[in-house]
């Protein structure tokens, strides 16, 4: 199944990688690694928690909505992705030809694919995994979206055999009974305006869908870290962005 290879490179990078996963605790400044504007895609997301409450497509608008305060970073609706996989007779993204084939048939540069690897809407508990697809630099021309949709066999993502693999990746696990989670939350909660509530900043620790934009954003906040590592190593070593 295409969860289980998903566990599995995310398992294998994070393993080799512990600045991008969940030892990782001191946030991070969001801002657009990449010179030009960037148009990305998102996908429904990967549901890998056993939890049937969590909506993939609702949980991928939340994402999107986060990902569109990035200046410099253009964000297509997940209904985009959406109608497309349906043309497809699909519903999720299956491998990473496939991330990328979609990317390139809705006209996106990079698509993220992000799994919610464990979930409790009551404490609440989020385990996310982002990964992020480029177009450009992750592709050849001879990935055919027609092609990918007509394999009889999805190709989990530990696949190797097209030479695709996530440009950057991170994975997280907020519980917010942690106290960086919960302060890590007050700080996020400052900037927003929700309707007040009689809890404050607390609502985003007891409303699910406020939790899930936390996380998110604290996600791809780390997420944008790991590609401006990246841009940086291809542009040598010097960093290719303004430092925030």
């Amino acid at each position: 199944m295409a969860a289980r290879g998903v566990l599995a490179i995310v398992v294998t990078v994070c393993g080799s990688a512990p600045a991008g996963c969940s030892g990782e605790k001191e946030p991070v400044a969001v801002t657009s690694p990449y010179h030009e504007p960037v148009t990305f895609a998102v996908a429904p997301v990967l549901n890998f928690s056993g939890e049937f409450t969590l909506g993939p497509v609702k949980a991928a608008d939340l994402l999107a909505s986060e990902l569109t305060d990035i200046e410099g970073i253009s964000v297509m609706p997940v209904s985009r992705v959406v109608a497309y996989l349906a043309t497809q007779g699909r519903t999720q993204i299956e491998s990473p030809a496939h991330a990328v084939a979609v990317a390139r048939a809705v006209g996106a540069d990079a698509i993220i694919v992000a799994g919610v690897t464990e979930y409790d809407p009551y404490t609440p508990v989020a385990g996310l995994v982002l990964q992020i697809y480029r177009v450009s630099s992750a592709a050849s021309p001879s990935v055919d979206p027609v092609l990918v949709s007509r394999d009889p066999r999805p190709m989990a993502l530990t696949e190797t055999a097209d030479g695709l693999a996530p440009t950057s990746q991170v994975q997280m696990v907020y519980n917010a009974n942690h106290e960086w989670v919960a302060q890590a939350v007050e700080r996020y909660a400052k900037h927003r305006d929700e309707e007040p509530s009689p809890f404050g900043w607390r609502q985003y620790l007891k409303v699910q869908t406020l939790f899930l934009r936390f996380c998110w954003r604290d996600g791809i906040e780390r997420l944008m870290r790991e590609e401006r590592g990246r841009v940086s190593l291809l542009a040598g070593g010097q960093d290719s962005e303004p430092t925030p």
